[in-house]
C-alpha cells in the first residue's frame, strides 16, 4: 500500500517534503510560499513560470537569483510543477467531432464537409454581424430574422429608417433667453444680419436666421424685439 501509494505521489510534492522538512527557517517559509502560489496559478489555469511566481510572491517571498541559485532547488521546484502542468493539459482528450463517430469513410467525410462549413459560416456570420452594429444607425439583425420567421417571408434587410429629430419646445425659450442675455446684458449688436461685439462676427447671417427659426419667432417680432432697425438687413 505504502509503495503504491508513494507512486502516486508527484515529484514535486516529494520535493517539496524534503525542503519544507529543512532546518533553514528561511527556505522553509520560501518553499511553502512558492507551492502556495504554485498551486492558486495551477487552479486559475495560469501557465506557471519562474518569473511570475517570483513575482506573485511579493515583496516577502524569495528573490529571482534566489530561485535561479541551484543549491536552493527552488528553481528545481518550480520546474517540476511546470512539466507536471504542461503533462496535465496534454492528457485533457481534445473534443471529438461528430464525424469521428461516424464509421463509413465516405459519410465520414461528408459530414467533415458539413462541419467545416458550419464554422466557416459561424465566422463569417459573426463578421456580419460586427458589421451590421457599426452602422449609423445600426441594423437590428435578430429582430429581422424574428421577422421573417413568424411571417415565413424571405429574410430582407431594409435601410434605416431616418433619425426624427425630437422636438424641444424648451429649445425655443431657452434660445430668447440666451439672445436676451447676449443682446440686452452684454453689449452685442448685429451688423448687416449678423451677431457682432467690438465689431467681430460671432454668428453669421445665416446663423442667425436659423436662430430665429428655432425660436419661433416671426421676423417682425424678431426686429422689434432685439431693436433690430432694418428687417431687411438685421442692423441694429
Amino acid at each position: 500500500m505504502k509503495v503504491a501509494a508513494d507512486q502516486d505521489r508527484r515529484a514535486s510534492d516529494i520535493l517539496f517534503e524534503d525542503l519544507a522538512g529543512s532546518r533553514n527557517s528561511i527556505r522553509r517559509e520560501n518553499i511553502r510560499v512558492i507551492k502556495e502560489v504554485c498551486d492558486l496559478m495551477e487552479k486559475d489555469g495560469v501557465p506557471i513560470a519562474a518569473a511570475e511566481v517570483v513575482r506573485r510572491c511579493g515583496p516577502h517571498g524569495p528573490a529571482y537569483s534566489t530561485v535561479c541559485n541551484t543549491g536552493s532547488k527552488l528553481g528545481e521546484y518550480i520546474r517540476l510543477r511546470v512539466d507536471e502542468q504542461a503533462s496535465r493539459i496534454e492528457s485533457v482528450p481534445k473534443r471529438r467531432s461528430l464525424a469521428d463517430t461516424v464509421l463509413d469513410p465516405v459519410l465520414q467525410a461528408q459530414v467533415r464537409d458539413k462541419e467545416s462549413l458550419a464554422r466557416w459560416l459561424q465566422k463569417e456570420n459573426d463578421a456580419l454581424r460586427t458589421l451590421l452594429k457599426t452602422l449609423k444607425p445600426g441594423v437590428n439583425i435578430d429582430a429581422a430574422i424574428a421577422n421573417a420567421s413568424k411571417g415565413g417571408q424571405r429574410l430582407l434587410l431594409g435601410a434605416p429608417e431616418p433619425a426624427v429629430s425630437p422636438t424641444n419646445e424648451g429649445l425655443s425659450v431657452a434660445l430668447m433667453k440666451l439672445m436676451d442675455h447676449l443682446v440686452g446684458g452684454r453689449q452685442y449688436i448685429f451688423i448687416k444680419g449678423r451677431l457682432t461685439i467690438n465689431k467681430k462676427v460671432v454668428l453669421e447671417a445665416a446663423d442667425v436666421t436659423a436662430c430665429r427659426a428655432a425660436t419661433k419667432l416671426s421676423q417682425e417680432d424678431w426686429s422689434r424685439r432685439y431693436e433690430v432697425q432694418d428687417a431687411s438687413d438685421g442692423q441694429r
